[in-house]
């Protein structure tokens, strides 16, 4: 593996097979006779995870944010290792091995992201200044940084973004209706002078969440939805006393009538009230509707795939507070 641009590398390996276990060892190629090193044990991983991997996550191994182990031993343990820093030009070899006999293969997705500033300052309604928690996260809902705005509002930190994905800004706090912002690499200009507004928790007011979206045709949530529907988990936690109406909306329909798709965008509040049940949450304090596709925030046929995505979502209405 020829590294093309300096970065955070991380990989997936993702087995055909959820039962089949692989162990890997990455190693850096300082020379030219890198098969020799390694035959002859002159050579050592600079990333390995020989565990037995857990199954609720299919046997999936690799690197990610979340870890802070460069090595992990065997027995039952951590999936992912920790990021490695990769330079242009640097050549890596990835050696895996399947634990079990008649495997049905493997996908390996490696992915390299580039440092960015994230600048800005959360305030609420008010111009007022907030203190908030802000989880950074990729589009399979995994946190990458999580941090903490000043006293003032303000936030200065720096992350790595990949090419080609779509990342998560969450923004929390506990009196607030916490909000998300969704962004690519594309918008880096934008994200170092980004002005968030997180308005205070009131009676009867309506609230976008930013980034609870969905699979189309479907009641079934994107994944990257997860950390903001966490955070609501978060606030309806924090205060007992909040009531909540969630808000299903589509994108248009085809094959649906009025009542259908009415029906159908209540599915989507519901998978969301269903969440938040998991989580604890009573569901008394949770009601829902649906306005299939009359609220569309881009209308058709001129609107992206990105708009519809974003037309495919829950709004939260505060019933009592």
């Amino acid at each position: 593996m020829v590294i093309n641009v300096s970065g955070t590398l991380t990989f997936d390996i993702t087995p055909s097979k959820p039962d089949d276990d692989y162990d890997f060892m990455l190693f850096k190629a300082a020379k030219n006779n890198f098969c020799d090193s390694l035959l002859n044990h002159k050579i050592s991983p600079v990333r390995a995870c020989i565990s037995r991997n857990k199954e609720e996550i299919s046997g999936k191994t690799g690197l990610n944010y979340q870890s802070k182990e460069e090595f992990i031993k065997q027995g039952i343990a951590a999936a992912y290792g920790k990021p490695i820093e990769v330079k242009r030009g640097e050549i890596y070899y990835l050696v895996l091995d399947n634990v079990y006999e008649k495997g049905e293969g493997h996908i390996i997705e490696f992915e390299i992201a580039q440092t960015i500033t994230l600048k800005g300052v959360v305030m609420d309604e008010l111009n007022k200044p907030v203190q908030a928690e802000i989880a950074l996260t990729n589009r399979d809902g995994d946190t990458v940084s999580l941090q903490q705005t000043k006293v003032d509002g303000s936030y200065n930190f720096i992350a790595p973004i990949a090419r080609n994905q779509t990342y998560n800004l969450n923004f929390y706090n506990d009196s607030s209706f916490n909000f998300t912002k969704t962004f690519t690499l594309a918008d880096t200009a934008v994200l170092k002078a980004l002005k968030t507004i997180l308005p205070k928790l009131k009676k009867g007011s309506k609230y976008s969440v930013g980034s609870i979206n969905f699979v189309g045709g479907s009641v079934q949530y994107l994944p990257r939805a997860v950390p903001a529907m966490y955070n609501l988990y978060r606030l309806l936690k924090k205060n007992p006393k909040l009531k909540i109406l969630i808000i299903g909306h589509s994108n248009g329909h085809d094959m649906m009538d009025e009542k259908g798709i009415i029906a159908f965008t209540k599915g989507r509040a519901t998978s969301i009230k269903d969440y938040l049940g998991i989580q604890g949450i009573d569901e008394k304090r949770i009601e829902i509707d649906g306005k299939g596709d009359h609220e569309m925030l881009f209308k058709l046929p001129k609107a992206t795939a990105e708009q519809q995505e974003e037309n495919r979502r829950v709004e939260v209405l505060v019933l009592d507070y």
